[in-house]
């Protein structure tokens, strides 16, 4: 975390792996497709409660209500973000 806050200057956390997990479990269930971006199908869901934040480099931040699941190849990643990618 601490690299890539440094190189792209804020960084997307979960507020925890349990929260990672229920969030990816949720996605996976009833997760919209948003479409395909930068080679990689794109799933999310917006929540009501926060499910993590954005924290910059100078240690302000936002709470993030927006999860991406990135699924390429069988494989997946999942981020809370903003809003979706474009």
């Amino acid at each position: 975390m601490q690299r890539l806050l440094e190189r792209e200057g804020s960084v997307h956390i979960f507020k925890d792996e349990a929260t990672m997990l229920r969030i990816s479990a949720r996605i996976i269930e009833v997760g919209e497709f948003t479409g395909q971006v930068r080679g990689r199908d794109r799933y999310g869901l917006y929540f009501s409660e926060a499910i993590g934040d954005r924290i910059n480099k100078d240690g302000s931040g936002i709470p993030l209500y927006y999860a991406e699941m990135k699924v390429k190849g069988g494989r997946y990643h999942v981020i809370p973000r903003t809003s979706p990618s474009r």
